[in-house]
């Protein structure tokens, strides 16, 4: 440890010393600063995106029902089981994943037929790998 703190002394007492430990401490504070504010900008990023995300998968899960025969105009609403997730490594980001459908609720003009809630049911199944029991579909009014 007098080691170090003799060597520290030396460094300081020279010219070329004062300005590798000013750069020393004005790097490290430049890392805590890109630190913080990258850690806000990507909560931001993360919560506009899934509201986000989640009105262009309504909206288009929408657009695809009504194509099927019988439903005519058609509402959606999606559920999550959790967030987007992302996997870190140090502060890169290696990947990130959509958030886990849990449930669709679909409202359209041909809910009242058994065909088309099938068809429907069956259809929102395979894309999402929800069970049916996740799947309600109802008559818009």
């Amino acid at each position: 440890m007098g080691e170090l703190k003799r060597f520290l002394e030396e460094l300081i007492k020279t010219k070329r010393g004062k300005l590798l430990i000013a750069l020393l401490i004005g790097g490290v504070l430049l890392l805590i600063i890109s630190f913080a504010l990258t850690e806000d900008g990507k909560e931001e990023v993360r919560d506009g995106g899934l509201e986000e995300y989640k009105a262009t998968l309504e909206e288009s899960l929408a657009d695809f029902c009504s194509s099927v025969d019988g439903v005519g105009r058609c509402r959606v609403m999606v559920s999550f089981a959790e967030g987007e997730s992302f996997e870190y490594k140090g502060s890169a980001l290696l990947s990130s994943s959509p958030p886990r459908v849990l449930g669709v609720t679909v409202l359209c003009q041909g809910g009242d037929s058994i065909s088309v809630k099938g068809r429907i049911s069956d259809m929102i199944s395979a894309l999402f790998d929800v069970g049916k029991n996740r799947i309600c579909v109802l008559k818009l009014s």
